[in-house]
Order: structure tokens, then sequence, then C-alpha cells
């Protein structure tokens, strides 16, 4: 059995964040706008708020998916300065369309300030997770071929 076989798909290739941040910028204002569709045609009244809430679930699942993909990157540091600087472009991108859909801004949607808080700080705690369970992986594997006497440049 080849060793592709036994690996998921998904971490076999890169998936740059740029394409990442993509479908999170466009998941935002499709979400939104099936969100409030109903409003709009006067099935239900909708929260001006409710559109942080979407964003800040896009910015999650960003720092999420992120984190666990950078698994299959070549270069780490590469990857990494990407994702952040993405990261950030969401943060910022998101909060700007919650602002202009809602006409609130992030000190008035209730405590949207402290969420975007928490999940800046769960992202970079995410990668720091990546970066020991890589660390440890590599350990592992070096030590596992120590013990079986293999040179380590193979």
């Amino acid at each position: 059995m080849n060793e592709s076989s036994t690996n998921p798909k998904l971490f076999n290739q890169e998936i740059s964040p740029i394409r990442q941040l993509i479908a999170a910028l466009v998941a935002i204002p499709v979400f939104t706008i099936l969100f409030y569709l109903p409003g709009w045609i006067g099935l239900m009244n909708i929260k001006s708020h409710q559109v942080w809430t979407i964003s800040a679930s896009m910015l999650l699942m960003f720092a999420l998916c992120n984190s666990v993909l950078s698994l299959s990157s070549d270069d780490v540091n590469k990857y990494w300065n990407k994702s952040i600087y993405s990261f950030v472009i969401l943060a910022v991108s998101g909060a700007l369309f919650a602002w202009v859909v809602s006409g609130l801004s992030i000190y008035e949607a209730k405590s949207f300030k402290w969420i975007y808080t928490v999940f800046t700080f769960g992202y970079l705690f995410f990668l720091s997770i990546i970066t020991l369970m890589r660390k440890i992986v590599m350990l592992a594997q070096r030590q596992d071929k120590r013990l079986r006497g293999e040179s380590d440049n193979d």
C-alpha cells in the first residue's frame, strides 16, 4: 500500500491561505444575504447585529481551517506569514462589511469587540499548537529512523 493512499487527500496538497481568505470573503456576503432574505421579505424580524455574528463565524472558521491545513505546507514560515496577513485582512474586511450592512460599529454591536479579540488570540494559540505538533512528529520520526538504523539523509 503506498503512502498517498493512507493519507487523506486534503493533506496531500497545500491549500493557499489566500484561497482560504477568498472563500471566507465570498462566504460572508453570501450567508448574509441568505440570512437576511427572510427579514427583507417580511417573514421574520432579524436583529441588526446578526451580520457581526456571520463575520465572526467566518473568522473562526478561517482560524480553525487555516491552522489545520498548515500541516500540509512545505515551507511553514512562508505559509504562516501569508496566513497571518490573510487573517488580518479577513478580520478588517469582515468588520467593515458588518459595519456597513448593520450600521453598528464594533463597539456598538454587543460584545463583538471581545469576540474578535478572543478569536485573534485563539488563532495564534492554534498556530502555536500546530507548531508544537509538527516538532513532536519530526522528533518522533527522527528517533524512529535512529532506532531502525537508517541514516538521516534518506
